[in-house]
């Protein structure tokens, strides 16, 4: 089992570290084998704004990305495929050029206007046909060795609640090296009712015991917790929510909204180390959303399986 955090190579992320060892000592401080990169576009604090491809980064290393996130489109089936498969394939690419062993990929359908008013104009099971047809498409015939992880969202696509949903999904892919990332915090999304981590754990065991025969398929797994039912119940209770017009705006309130709602914090119940054991996975990946340099450390030191 290999551990990783997230980092990503934008400017908020970079500006931590002074070098790629010093990256590197830090997350092997906090008990990490590596990175979970997601390659965003590369700047500096010298250069805010002078934006570069990722493997620009000097602070990331081959040796240092055990996994590759890709930056997933949430809203994207009415989108050119053309345009669809050059965006995946460039991350899948830069995956091959650091030598990943994984990487991440979000099986989900939401636009702006469904994630602010819950309006769903998809089953999951339409996201999830849609999606498989069209990883088919971005790695048929292609030389890739790492692993392909789909991940699961509460937005329509794979959430998880259903195990013939999951199945379908897995099926209809041909990838022979596929499987899952189950993030935990995004599952307890699925139950708005959940009031502590303890009854997080419950939650996420009885989702294996209705997926018990594709455990084997979960070979990563995002650790974290986002208990924000009561947000979530109190946002509905507030509706109609109405987007601005304008786009940046919109977008401004949209991803507001999200953060309050998936705050990627440690999942630090006593149960949680028995959960991970349960699975036992290949990738364990401390995913948190932080603030600082200080913030994160704090983060992986309280989440840590051993510290647990």
């Amino acid at each position: 089992m290999k551990y990783q955090m997230n980092f990503t190579t934008s400017l908020d992320d970079v500006t931590r570290f002074t070098s790629a060892e010093d990256l590197r000592q830090f997350y092997k401080e906090h008990g990490c084998d590596g990175l979970e990169v997601m390659p965003l576009a590369y700047s500096t604090k010298e250069a805010p704004e002078a934006y570069q491809e990722a493997d620009a980064c000097p602070l990331i290393q081959p040796y240092m990305a055990t996994g590759v996130h890709c930056c997933c489109l949430q809203d994207w089936m009415g989108q050119s495929r053309e345009e669809l498969i050059a965006h995946y394939r460039k991350d899948l690419d830069y995956a091959s050029r650091m030598g990943a062993e994984y990487v991440v990929f979000h099986v989900v359908q939401v636009d702006g206007e469904e994630s602010f008013t819950y309006q769903r104009k998809h089953t999951n099971r339409e996201v999830i046909d849609a999606a498989a047809a069209f990883i088919n498409e971005l790695l048929d015939g292609q030389d890739y060795h790492f692993w392909f992880l789909m991940e699961n969202l509460w937005w329509p696509g794979l959430t998880f609640e259903n195990q013939e949903d999951t199945q379908a999904l897995l099926t209809q892919v041909h990838y022979e090296k596929k499987g899952f990332m189950l993030d935990t915090g995004h599952y307890l999304h699925t139950n708005l009712d959940l009031r502590d981590q303890e009854e997080a754990v419950d939650c996420l065991h009885q989702m294996l015991d209705n997926h018990k025969d594709l455990i084997p398929y979960i070979k990563g797994i995002h650790l974290q917790q986002s208990l924000t039912g009561e947000y979530v119940k109190q946002w509905l209770a507030d509706a109609p929510h109405e987007l601005p017009e304008g786009p940046a705006e919109s977008f401004r309130v949209v991803y507001e909204h999200i953060f309050q709602l998936d705050r990627h914090e440690p999942f630090t119940a006593a149960g949680v180390k028995g959960l991970v054991e349960r699975i036992d996975p290949l990738y364990v990946t401390y995913e948190y959303i932080t603030r600082s340099r200080e913030e994160l450390a704090e983060y992986l030191e309280r989440g840590r399986l051993e510290n647990i």
